[in-house]
């Protein structure tokens, strides 16, 4: 659950945060937020890119394309739910 939300975060907006900007969000630990993202990473490939800036610091984001298909989505899932709850 905690690496939806997390995943929830990073298609919220356009920005790359790094994993202390997500730890804050969270009020969780930084080596938390980097566990998840690297299991996230690994059970879905290409679900989440990184950037490192040039100081060093890892920047996370989910790629535009992969945004909006995610969006598409869940507009559709919940749509369904709502006809579901009519019948």
């Amino acid at each position: 659950k905690s690496e939806k939300i997390l995943v929830g975060i990073l298609l919220s907006d356009n920005l790359k945060l790094s994993c202390e900007d997500v730890a804050v969000l969270m009020n969780k630990n930084k080596s938390t937020i980097r566990g998840w993202i690297n299991s996230i990473k690994k059970k879905s490939e290409g679900l989440i890119s990184e950037v490192m800036e040039d100081t060093g610091k890892k920047r996370y984001f989910v790629n535009g394309d992969i945004r909006k298909r995610l969006k598409k989505d869940i507009v559709l899932k919940k749509k369904r739910k709502i006809r579901n709850k009519r019948s």
